[in-house]
């Protein structure tokens, strides 16, 4: 055969080698479906997984911690009770857990979150979903946990700040130490011997900021007087450290008093409440009044707000949507009172993040006021503070857990799980006498 020929022919089949091991190479290999074609981005890491509560779960809380795995910058959660879940509740959020509160009894919810870069790449994750428990299991004597901080202090200090609610997102505040199981790395700590103790808040410095926004659209013309003196009631009951601010609203939103703890110069702010105009921006007020504080916990002060909204109607502007007002109140805790028939308990209840409360009518708005008031008093109450000495030792990771006793409660919130390490820790330096 022709040298030339031969050469030719074994040229070929390297080439076509060649280009079955690329095109191997290629199907083997996953892009961001946004990423520049100059610069193709493995995705895989950045898919949204692991979620929590689990995939199809069931029975629950009506407090739920979102959580989720990636190795994106930002997100976007997205939260519905329909399939897609089209309600965006998170925008941006660097943190990949979202606390939910104010869910409704055997419902099945339905989420998804999109993954972000820095350099502007989106992806996608599943929709997952879980089922709330049914009304009559909150009956059971079940606990759980949510919202703690875990620090260390030299010598070897370790404070966990946690909080205690019912099945029904009811704040628990009458536990004692002795109501608690402690384990670090798996061994129980022994109470006496590592000086635990758990503080109520009571102990703990606590600051309450609670804002008032209360409708004064046209159709309340009649009522304007009955409201205020509605009000009235919440603010002759004010807790130690609790401040209130004012706001009315109907075409936009108009402080009468900034925060405060004093309650004459309430009352008199309250004189400003008067009527507004023929146009009701709910959504609006929604997210002002969110904007007006940040929550805060921390081992020796915690910062926490409310938001309490009446109105006789629905939103009637349309100057923002349900999904802008439902996002700025992510993670914070509001209370919606409604009373008339041109309302939408919907909407309310899903504002509501720790409850709806409809009145029969606007003599009983002064009882709604109150229980509002009760409610928001337990849930201070039902944070606790525990601090003991640890004897670990060493630039490693530790794992505490800790347990509720005859906790009928046997979820993921049953348990709360946090880790320190113990760099630096040391012993006590003992002074002996002469």
């Amino acid at each position: 055969m022709n040298k030339n020929k031969l050469g030719g022919i074994i040229l070929t089949k390297l080439q076509l080698g060649l280009a079955i091991v690329i095109l191997l190479l290629i199907g083997s290999c996953s892009f961001d479906k946004n990423a520049s074609p100059s610069a193709p981005v493995l995705t895989n890491n950045l898919i949204p997984q692991s979620p929590s509560p689990a995939n199809n779960s069931t029975e629950e809380l009506l407090v739920v911690n979102l959580k989720w795995e990636s190795a994106a910058d930002k997100f976007d959660v997205y939260f519905d009770r329909k399939n897609p879940p089209n309600i965006l509740i998170a925008k941006d959020t660097t943190a990949k857990k979202l606390l939910l509160t104010g869910l409704q009894y055997d419902t099945k919810y339905y989420w998804k979150v999109v993954a972000k870069t820095i350099s502007g790449s989106e992806v996608e994750g599943p929709v997952w979903n879980f089922t709330t428990i049914a009304k009559n299991i909150s009956q059971l004597n079940g606990y759980a946990f949510v919202n703690y901080d875990v620090t260390t202090m030299p010598p070897n200090t370790v404070k966990i700040l946690f909080q205690v609610i019912d099945l029904s997102g009811k704040g628990i505040t009458n536990l004692t130490e002795s109501d608690f199981e402690v384990y670090e790395d798996g061994e129980p700590i022994s109470i006496s011997e590592s000086e635990l103790n758990i503080k109520k808040r009571e102990q703990i410095p606590y600051n309450i900021y609670t804002v008032l926004m209360l409708d004064n659209s046209t159709s309340l013309k009649d009522s304007i007087e009955t409201v205020r003196m509605s009000v009235h009631s919440l603010i002759n009951n004010l807790l130690k450290n609790q401040l209130v601010s004012i706001y009315s609203f109907s075409e936009s939103q108009y402080k009468l008093q900034d925060f405060t703890s004093d309650t004459t110069v309430l009352l008199n702010a309250l004189n400003n409440y008067q009527l507004g105009f023929s146009t009701t921006d709910l959504y609006g007020s929604v997210i002002k009044g969110a904007s007006l504080w940040k929550d805060s916990y921390q081992r020796d002060s915690i910062s926490q707000g409310c938001m309490v909204i009446f109105t006789d109607g629905k939103d009637t502007q349309g100057s923002h949507t349900l999904a802008e007002a439902l996002n700025s109140i992510s993670n914070k805790i509001v209370f919606t009172v409604g009373v008339g028939s041109e309302l939408n308990p919907e909407v309310l209840t899903r504002i509501g993040t720790g409850g709806f409360f409809r009145a029969a009518d606007l003599n009983d708005l002064e009882k709604e006021f109150i229980d509002i008031q009760n409610k928001v008093l337990n849930y201070a109450n039902s944070f606790y503070l525990l601090t003991y000495q640890s004897p670990k030792r060493g630039n490693k990771e530790h794992t505490l857990y800790i347990k509720i006793k005859n906790n009928n409660y046997s979820g993921e919130s049953s348990t709360l799980i946090a880790t320190y390490n113990s760099n630096d820790f040391s012993s006590k330096a003992i002074v002996l006498n002469k």
